[in-house]
């Protein structure tokens, strides 16, 4: 039974691991299909995911696009998140506690770099939401996330604690995120930050910028996440998009790719 105020995803994960720990899936075996587990929990896909991302930052499974999901063998299990797609930014956007800080119009002025993400003129107003998200271990990330004013005020404030933001974008202003921009960087903790991770100011923090796009390819949702070091790992999936050989775009540009030697005739 699920634990009363326990989210969705719970059960999934407690009858996951006992299937793990018990043998019931075993190492290097494949799990079920998330369809499969959408039909025997009789929850969303959404919910699956969820879970099962978690398993992945547990260090339990693996995911790999167009195999599936696998047991860890018990030697190799580490902690993680393992990305490769829109939908698992937006899954493992949720995976542990989540507070607003703050959620409020501000003046583009004020948030300049903001504004220009979004691709919107400084004299526009934007909505801003602060956030911390904390594991069982404490405090790991601090979210600065805008959206324009017209996006931002349709997300119903009372959701906000209980569903990935961009997420509630899609449902309640119509918008579904079709492509995500991400860049890293590291940055000394100012006062704030150091205050709200629980870290000394002046440490190293992991920060991620972010972006998503509408399936026009207009910005909806601007994040800027810093991570304590220490409590985040974040696994990025690459797969090929075609057969080999590949030829560096370099090479076909300059004509020098295998094959284009010239004529004899």
């Amino acid at each position: 039974m699920r634990r009363a105020g326990a989210p969705l995803y719970y059960r999934i994960l407690e009858i996951a691991r006992r299937r793990i720990d018990g043998g019931e899936w075993p190492a290097s075996a494949p799990l079920p299909t998330d369809e499969a587990l959408v039909r025997e929990f009789g929850v969303s896909r959404h919910t699956v995911r969820v879970a099962l991302n978690e398993l992945v930052n547990e260090g339990l499974i693996e995911r790999f696009p167009g195999r599936g999901s696998f047991v860890v063998p018990r030697e190799r299990r580490r902690g993680g998140w393992s990305i490769g797609s829109v939908e698992d930014l937006i899954d493992t956007s949720f995976v542990h506690r989540y507070d607003i800080l703050s959620a409020r119009l501000v003046p583009g002025r004020a948030h300049a770099e903001a504004a220009r993400a979004l691709g919107l003129p400084e004299r526009d107003t934007l909505f801003h939401v602060r956030a911390v998200r904390s594991s069982p271990a404490g405090p790991y990330a601090y979210s600065d996330v805008w959206f324009p004013r017209d996006v931002g005020e349709k997300i119903p404030r009372h959701l906000m604690n209980e569903r990935p933001l961009i997420l509630l974008v899609e449902e309640f202003a119509g918008r579904p995120p079709w492509e995500a921009r991400q860049r890293a960087l590291a940055e000394a903790a100012d006062a704030d930050g150091a205050r709200r991770l629980g870290v000394r100011a002046g440490t190293a923090l992991l920060v991620l910028e972010r972006t998503y796009f509408d399936r026009d390819g207009r910005a909806i949702e601007h994040t800027r996440i810093r991570h304590r070091c220490d409590r985040y790992e974040q696994t990025v999936t690459f797969s090929r998009r075609r057969e080999p050989p590949h030829v560096p775009a370099r090479e076909l540009e300059a004509g020098h790719h295998r094959g284009d030697h010239g004529s004899n005739d």
